[in-house]
């Protein structure tokens, strides 16, 4: 009672101070709210610090910068990365090209005469051939030479540039050089061909013949010019257009090459030229015999000019029979240092590059073979073996009896050796008994018998590289259980969690008489573990899936290691299973498997 009077008196004295300090509160929260309301709205700043904080850091020369956190990728885009493309084919993925392109400068007048001389010519012979020319209307419909390409600017002191535009944005990635040349020019192809194979295609070419006081190729002699030539060239056509001076296409071509990367006309390049004949005669049929005593028109590449058309055939059919001369001369002489072969016709074994690799000889007579394999000293024939050995006395006696008209008469063998060589066939030694009918006298002849391989014949495989999908077909016999978890449990954990792309079968092989079904089932935790595993990895890249085989009724267990064709068996289920095209790995139970180990599989 006396507490109750005395909270009753402190409020009553207090109470204008109570009173104040509630609305002050009151004040208080209602501005806060107000502020809250009123703040900016740009996201950037919900983050960041407070308004009085950022005028203060604005007016000092420090910058502060908040930390971007990188974006996290996501899932497609962390699997996208973990997969490897490869191409189709190694030449794209290793960057080879094709050797040769023939550009041809020419004209609407001439497509129906020079240009279909030098198409048929030197087209089939080259990797590519195109014609640059002027046109206002469709090739198509006027000309029916393939490889046209028109321009509709008939300025044709740009012709050079749009013809390097052009070949630039359509052929740079497909070759190796590029040869440029008039309507007008021969051209020995072959001999062409052989100059752009012996340079290296790492070198920066710009090659051809001089003109006459100058630094630039004459293009009538022909240019060739490699890739890394014309990407440098395609890169300043710019400048080259806008500083043409000049209607001469040699000029222009040597100055904007020269700007592009200081390159002169190179009379060789790594000891290969391009040397060129110019003819003072348009008569060539009566002169072409003087032409052919001399050197320089001998060694030619090009010849220019030609204007008729039986001249362009005349040279080819003189190139070609001098390149045909000079072919059988090597024959020749590559013919006189070979030896002899026998069987004639028949290739010789392979040298061996050490004495490990001597293929092994085997000593035999009519019954047995003497060392087989490093484990036995002595096994009788095959029946095969037999059979083989037979034939070939057979033979033996006919060949001799045909050729000494049965005087000689056979006895036995003697001695008989064979070698077996995987790139010939095999081979025997054969040392016969045999007796002159004539004299009596008894005589040992020795014979060489070799079988040489059967036809080739080319087994299609399916086309693979490191993203396709390895199949891999698992035998698991009862006895090997406990393997096959460990195997399994193994793969899981190298193979499945890193989700590579294959497909495991596990061939459950049971006997005739052993459970499949329920708590008998001896296979039952295996396929537990499969059923478990593959229903956690559904989506994935990794599959698995069993499959069971019920051996055949026997007196006892039957086992893969004593029925060899089992393992055909096997093979020719799983196969119907995953199909005939695909990358099939067997594998036993006792195998440690990784994931390098799989991608050579794939290669």
């Amino acid at each position: 009672m006396k507490l109750r009077h005395t909270i009753i008196r402190f409020f009553s004295e207090n109470f204008y101070v109570i009173f104040g300090i509630i609305i002050g509160l009151y004040v208080s929260s209602v501005i806060q709210i107000a502020e809250d309301i009123n703040c900016d709205k740009n996201p950037s700043n919900y983050h960041g610090p407070a308004r009085a904080d950022i005028s203060n850091i604005s007016n000092t020369q420090n910058k502060v910068t908040l930390p971007v956190l990188p974006k996290r990728p996501s899932q497609t885009t962390r699997k996208s990365k973990s997969k490897l493309i490869r191409p189709r084919y190694y030449s794209t993925e290793l960057g080879i090209r094709e050797k040769l392109f023939v550009g041809i400068f020419t004209s609407e007048e001439k497509i129906n005469t020079q240009a279909i001389h030098i198409n048929k010519t030197i087209g089939h012979l080259v990797d590519r051939i195109k014609f640059f020319m002027t046109a206002q209307y469709k090739l198509k419909t006027k000309f029916n030479l393939t490889g046209l390409v028109g321009f509709t600017d008939a300025r044709s002191k740009y012709r050079p540039f749009q013809v390097i535009k052009y070949v630039g944005d359509t052929f740079l990635q497909e070759y190796d050089y590029y040869f440029f040349a008039y309507d007008y020019t021969f051209i020995n192809a072959q001999r062409l061909k052989d100059v752009a194979k012996q340079i290296s295609v790492s070198m920066d070419v710009y090659l051809g013949v001089r003109v006459k006081d100058g630094s630039f190729c004459n293009l009538d002699s022909g240019i060739l010019i490699s890739n890394s030539v014309l990407k440098a060239v395609r890169n300043y056509l710019d400048w080259c257009v806008m500083n043409t001076i000049s209607d001469d296409h040699s000029e222009n071509i040597g100055r904007c090459i020269y700007h592009s990367l200081g390159l002169t006309c190179q009379g060789s390049v790594q000891m290969q030229s391009l040397p060129s004949y110019k003819l003072k005669h348009f008569e060539l049929s009566q002169y072409l015999h003087d032409l052919s005593n001399k050197n320089e028109f001998n060694r030619a590449v090009t010849v220019y000019p030609l204007l008729q058309k039986e001249d362009f055939y005349l040279l080819n059919a003189y190139f070609l029979r001098q390149r045909l001369t000079t072919i059988n001369e090597e024959i020749e002489n590559l013919s006189k240092i070979l030896n002899d072969t026998w069987p004639p016709g028949q290739r010789q074994g392979a040298k061996p590059a050490t004495r490990f690799d001597v293929a092994r000889q085997y000593y035999f007579n009519m019954t047995h073979v003497f060392f087989p394999d490093d484990f036995t000293n002595v096994r009788r024939h095959s029946e095969p073996e037999l059979i083989d050995i037979m034939n070939i006395i057979d033979e033996i006696k006919a060949q001799t009896s045909s050729k000494h008209n049965s005087v000689l008469e056979h006895k036995g063998l003697v001695n008989g050796y064979r070698t077996f060589d995987l790139s010939r066939g095999m081979d025997y030694v054969i040392d016969m008994s045999l007796k002159d009918t004539s004299t009596g006298e008894k005589v040992i002849k020795r014979f060489q018998v070799c079988k040489p391989l059967g036809s080739v014949e080319f087994v299609p495989v399916p086309y693979v590289t490191e993203s396709s999908r390895v199949n891999i077909i698992l035998p698991i016999q009862e006895t090997e259980i406990a393997l096959a978890m460990e195997f399994l449990r193994n793969y899981n954990s190298l193979i499945m969690d890193r989700k590579e792309k294959t497909f495991l079968m596990p061939v459950l092989l049971y006997q005739y008489n052993s459970g499949s079904k329920g708590t008998n089932d001896v296979f039952g935790e295996v396929k537990n573990f499969v059923t478990k595993t593959a229903s956690r990895y559904k989506n994935d890249d990794a599959k698995i899936q069993w499959v069971s085989v019920r051996l055949p009724e026997s007196s006892k267990p039957v086992y893969v290691e004593d029925v060899q064709v089992l393992n055909f068996a096997v093979v020719d289920l799983a196969l119907k299973k995953i199909g005939l095209e695909s990358l099939c790995l067997i594998l036993d139970v006792y195998c440690n498997i990784t994931v390098d180990f799989l991608n050579r599989v794939s290669l």
